[in-house]
């Protein structure tokens, strides 16, 4: 297995997205991959995740979530994760304890994914807990509503 690698680069939510978050982990059989990047747009940070959340990648995903909030100083966040491909139920308990923290920290945030995230949300009743819109843009709209209800 080759060794993993994870960086972070923070930005203040004025600067334009240069922030990024790295975790790859190689098997024989396939390659993980998951990338965040800090986005600020519009009143909300948006973090975008790509590759596959399994058990290999669950401590990074978990990290770069945690990093995302930053302590609670950020009030609107928007977790993209359209370009996953495989979301394992590690990576759903994380998106749990995710919400749960953003809940006690106040701050309002919704889960943009594709049918290979939001099924297994679904499946397991995550969606009472956790906004999901299909696409970014629809996130902005509801995370400004959740902001201000």
């Amino acid at each position: 297995m080759k060794p993993s690698r994870t960086s972070f680069r923070v930005t203040p939510l004025t600067a334009k997205p240069t922030g990024h978050v790295t975790r790859d982990a190689l098997n024989r059989d396939r390659g993980l991959r998951m990338a965040v990047e800090f986005a600020p747009d519009a009143d909300a940070t948006v973090g975008r995740i790509s590759g596959d959340i399994d058990v290999l990648a669950a401590p990074a995903f978990a990290l770069a979530l945690a990093h995302l909030t930053d302590g609670g100083s950020r009030s609107r966040i928007i977790v993209d994760m359209t370009a996953v491909d495989f979301v394992g139920t590690s990576g759903l308990s994380i998106l749990s304890e995710f919400a749960e923290s953003a809940r006690r920290q106040h701050i309002a945030w919704v889960l943009a994914g594709n049918r290979a995230v939001l099924r297994p949300v679904e499946a397991i009743g995550l969606d009472a807990m956790i906004p999901t819109c299909r696409t970014v843009r629809d996130a902005f709209e509801r995370v400004e509503k959740i902001a201000h209800s």
